[in-house]
Parts: structure tokens; sequence; C-alpha cells
């Protein structure tokens, strides 16, 4: 059965492995970014210390999704970095990732969480849609890649 863990160091590489799969994936390997780099060399100093948190879906120990929440205010999360393993999809695991994100994000007492993508990831549109995210139409993204930003007030 699978279930949820918080950041641990043994996942460093498995957070790596299971963006840099969507990421080459949908788009090239000259999508990944610095910014994505700089996230996957060490997710403890650009995400927990600042405050945000690490999710990892763990199945007979094999870490098959993951997503991270970043803190941009007291009052303002980002969730990024939100991947499944291709052979883990269509098992609600996304969904169990942004379940823990919500809550976790409701329990730091933020009041809106948003994303940023790209209208190519169709099953992450119709994921934010069923948990009610609303398009931004202004923005300014860190990424080259994104085409599409969301957000939802969390009360």
């Amino acid at each position: 059965m699978a279930y949820i863990s918080l950041w641990k160091e043994d996942y460093k590489s498995d957070f790596e492995k299971l963006n840099r799969e969507w990421i080459e994936g949908f788009f090239s390997k000259d999508s990944i970014e610095q910014l994505d780099l700089d996230l996957f060399s060490d997710p403890q100093g650009f995400i927990v210390d600042k405050g945000g948190q690490l999710f990892f879906v763990i199945d007979q120990g094999e870490v098959l999704g993951c997503c991270a929440l970043l803190k941009h205010s007291s009052d303002e999360f980002e969730l990024a970095k939100l991947a499944v393993s291709p052979k883990a999809q269509g098992r609600g695991l996304a969904s169990k990732l942004m379940e823990q994100s919500l809550a976790y994000a409701k329990h730091e007492k933020a009041k809106k969480l948003v994303i940023e993508s790209n209208t190519r990831l169709t099953s992450a549109m119709k994921l934010y849609s069923k948990f009610g995210f609303q398009e931004v139409k202004d923005y300014v993204s860190h990424y080259k890649r994104v085409n599409i930003k969301f957000e939802k007030t969390i009360n």
C-alpha cells in the first residue's frame, strides 16, 4: 500500500530522477534550467530550510512520485516538481500528493497555493482543475517552459 513520506536525504536522487524524466520526456534535455539544477542539487537547502516541504509516494520501498512545496511568503506556497513514475501513473498518486500538499499548506496557515505549468501536460491540467485551481492571466515565470499559472485560495 502506497504512503506519503516527508523529505529524507535518501530520496534526493529519486527527486531528481522523477523530475528529469517528465521534463525531458515532455520537453527536451535542454529544458532543464538552472533553477531545476539548484533544486535537484540541494532540496534541503533550497526548499526545506526555507520553510517548504517535499512529499514522496512510497510503495514497497520504492519512490513512485514526489512534489515540492516552495514557501514564497508567510501566506503563499508554490506547488512544484510534481512527478509520478510512468510505471505508476493512473493509480491516483498525483492526487494523493496534491491532497498532502494542500493539507500541509493549510496547516502552515497559507492563504494561497500557486502552480506554474505548461498546457502540454494534459494530465496535470485535469488534476489542477479537479482540485479547484484557477488560471492566473498575468504572471512572470521562473521557467522558460511555463505557459500557464494557477492559484487556489486556501480556507
